[in-house]
């Protein structure tokens, strides 16, 4: 408890060993809340099988920035063993096969941006898409995340498939206009001459099933934040290992999703049966006060997790730690807020700065926390740039870049902002507000000591 949040995040509790090594029969999935030390587990599986298996271990996360995180981990826990584990990012992994394999890969997102862009101005913005929401972000997103993300290649596919944690109905006249926009685009990314992220992805898949050396032989796949892939991203990872004993591990929780779209694992073809569905029911991190403030976030938001079931989102644990305390500021200007920020975090000692972490929920912000906290002398750790070693400064990044990661102290300012109730003018806003209280829920929930909420309002 008093070491460095490092070890913290490493120590396997004695009652989820039996987990670490077990036998399955075939692919198997834990799931739980937040706080349940999924990811531990997964950390120490990793190692256990490494002992075990004659091929190596494929560790994938979809962050880029955790398989740096976990690999010191792993260093530290079992030095023995650590380099028979390959932790990578999904699309890190992907363009490193087929590099290997003599693919060429043009991946570039500004070019491909572009082409959306223009696919956007030429038939996007004046079709019936605008109709239910006027910026090209969602349609984007509805490309990415849903016909390219579960490898869709005609309309009558896309006309009846289910939209996964995609609200906005979408009536024939717009799922047309999508597939004009999804064709458009593809002309002019091809004559372009370049690739975007979900092309890396299914040109994996198409390389892993010719099933011709050299392709890379795991003896395990272990998938950590699996609800945050898309559909085509776990078949690619599925194919590598197949329905082999212990062979593919999946672990997340669809409470904890925080990108837009969807997929069951039905439809990747994976079937768990019996006890390869495990389920995590004990908070080793959050005390009732962190919590219960977490929960009052989503407590309205059923979701539906890779499994098929629509689960409430108000969940009951059995909790273990019960000292981590809230602490609110709410003040009527940004100056004010700023302020207590700044002050708050002054009160940890030398030693402690280092296990603290100040999560935003965009770049802008996290840009202009950085200028406050440099000029306030504090020392700051980019998150993007944490490598897992003890560091004596706060940690700064996004909420998305703290998943599978935990602090004992978590400062949010100006938490409310882009979650607080209002007016809906589009029908796309109710699926962002979920989408943005989906991602303060998992910024809040890596507290374990102190969570810092702070407000700006006025009056």
């Amino acid at each position: 408890m008093k070491a460095p949040i490092e070890q913290w995040m490493t120590f396997l509790h004695p009652d989820q060993l039996g987990l670490v090594r077990r036998n399955w029969s075939g692919p198997a999935r834990i799931s739980g809340p937040a706080g349940t030390g999924k990811t531990v587990v997964g950390l120490h599986r990793s190692a256990h099988l490494a002992q075990r298996t004659t091929g190596r271990v494929l560790y994938v996360t979809f962050a880029k920035n955790l398989p740096r995180v976990q690999s010191t981990f792993l260093k530290t826990m079992s030095p023995a063993v650590s380099a028979r584990v390959d932790f990578r990012s999904l699309h890190q992994w992907a363009q490193e096969f087929l590099r290997e394999r003599g693919v060429d890969v043009r991946l570039n997102g500004d070019k491909a941006e572009t082409a959306f862009s223009l696919a956007w101005k030429h038939v996007g913005r004046g079709s019936p898409l605008a109709e239910i929401d006027p910026a090209p972000l969602y349609w984007r997103e509805e490309i990415d995340h849903v016909i390219k993300g579960r490898g869709i290649t005609s309309f009558e596919e896309y006309a009846a498939v289910r939209r996964v944690r995609r609200r906005a109905a979408l009536r024939r006249v717009h799922r047309e206009a999508v597939w004009v926009l999804h064709e458009t685009y593809e002309e002019l990314r091809r004559a372009r001459g370049v690739h975007d992220f979900n092309d890396v992805l299914s040109m994996a898949l198409a390389e892993v099933e010719k099933r011709e050396p050299p392709t890379p032989v795991y003896g395990a796949v272990i998938v950590d934040e699996v609800q945050d892939l898309s559909l085509v991203g776990v078949r690619l990872l599925h194919s590598l290992v197949g329905d082999t004993p212990n062979g593919l591990l999946l672990i997340g929780d669809g409470q904890q999703a925080v990108y837009p779209g969807g997929f069951r694992l039905s439809d990747a073809g994976i079937d768990i049966r019996g006890d390869r569905g495990q389920v995590l029911r004990v908070n080793y991190r959050n005390s009732e006060e962190i919590l219960q403030a977490a929960l009052a976030v989503v407590a309205d938001d059923a979701f539906e997790d890779i499994d098929g079931l629509r689960t409430p989102g108000r969940r009951d644990v059995e909790l273990t730690y019960h000292d981590g305390k809230v602490l609110r500021s709410v003040r009527p200007t940004v100056t004010e807020h700023d302020r207590d920020l700044v002050d708050s975090i002054r009160t940890l000692s030398a030693d402690r700065v280092g296990d603290a972490a100040v999560l935003c929920p965009s770049t802008r912000a996290i840009n202009h926390y950085h200028r406050l906290l440099t000029r306030a002398g504090i020392p700051v750790c980019a998150l993007e740039r944490y490598d897992g070693n003890p560091v004596a400064a706060v940690k700064l990044g996004s909420y998305r870049r703290a998943k599978g990661l935990e602090f004992k102290h978590v400062y949010l300012p100006r938490h409310d902002e882009l979650v607080s109730a209002g007016p809906a003018p589009l029908e796309t806003t109710p699926e962002r507000r979920q989408l943005a209280r989906s991602q303060l829920f998992v910024a809040m929930t890596r507290a374990r000591d102190l969570l810092w909420l702070g407000s700006v309002r006025s009056g």
